[in-house]
């Protein structure tokens, strides 16, 4: 309304000489990805000589070795990813809804369980489940790494639903149980419809961890064919030495979806955060 003024200015300023610290790194990938390999040897941070993709199409050949090939790491990530957001979703809302929902005091306990969880570190409780993994013989299996990192981000999920489930009037299930809906009616067709922006949150959030993660990918599949990318782009990483523009550039090849996602749902992600800090 006022224009473009001094203040505005040195708020944007102030802005991007913020992001400096969050594009550093990405700057740092994309000139390590284009350098060629006879670029003279000089400042990390120097732009190529003679930008190449070179790098990207070696990467996708020789990601993960011998063992998967890039594709199949790829294959893998996505089927593990979507089934485990699928998964969560099926089970944290209603577990959710019903430990909001119920004043009880196991529901209070298990409701502090579930925050105790998220505190936990993953590698605390990782020799007892693989030790069951294996018992069971699901290791090295993607059925087995989607139970294992379902569990792993169940905390998250019923905490996030729980707490939002809390901030909603129970003025919507009052009403549709005098029309005489059941509860499983009331949940399906009226309450989950309107948690969606907790939704995104979770499969947001549950999305990028597993597809980023490394530890649990590489103890319950390395060495097999179901690994997934983090995997794939250590076969790169060497005793002594360390092949960083290949590395770089399977980094970026893997990141490649998640940012094309976000960049097609950003104003849905940001409004489901938005939601559920204020709902």
């Amino acid at each position: 309304m006022n224009g473009y003024g001094r203040w505005t200015a040195f708020r944007e300023a102030g802005l991007w000489i913020g992001a400096i610290p969050m594009l550093a790194p990405v700057y740092l990938v994309l000139v390590t990805t284009l350098r060629r390999p006879d670029d003279p040897a000089g400042s990390a941070l120097a732009p190529p000589s003679g930008p190449t993709l070179g790098n990207v199409r070696r990467a996708w050949s020789e990601a993960g070795g011998d063992t998967v090939s890039f594709s199949q790491a790829l294959f893998n990530s996505v089927l593990t990813t979507c089934a485990v957001v699928l998964l969560l979703i099926a089970i944290a809302a209603p577990a959710g809804y019903a430990l909001a929902r119920r004043g009880s005091r196991l529901s209070g306990l298990l409701f502090g369980l579930f925050t105790l969880a998220l505190i936990m570190p993953i590698q605390l409780g990782m020799i007892p489940v693989y030790a069951f993994m294996a018992e069971a013989g699901l290791t090295g299996t993607r059925a087995g790494l989607i139970l294992v990192y379902t569990g792993l981000q169940m905390p998250l999920a019923v905490f996030l639903y729980t707490g939002f489930f809390r901030g909603m009037p129970t003025a919507y299930e009052e009403a549709a149980r005098v029309d005489g809906a059941r509860p499983l009616r009331v949940f399906a067709q009226i309450m989950f419809p309107l948690v969606r922006p907790a939704t995104g949150v979770v499969a947001t959030l549950t999305g990028l961890f597993v597809w980023n993660d490394f530890f649990v990918a590489l103890v319950f599949t390395d060495g097999t064919d179901k690994v997934t990318l983090p995997v794939a782009v250590y076969s790169f990483v060497g005793r002594f030495t360390a092949d960083w523009p290949l590395i770089f550039a399977a980094a970026l090849i893997a990141a490649g979806p998640v940012v094309a996602l976000f960049a097609l749902a950003q104003r849905s992600v940001m409004k489901g955060f938005t939601s559920t800090l204020h709902g």
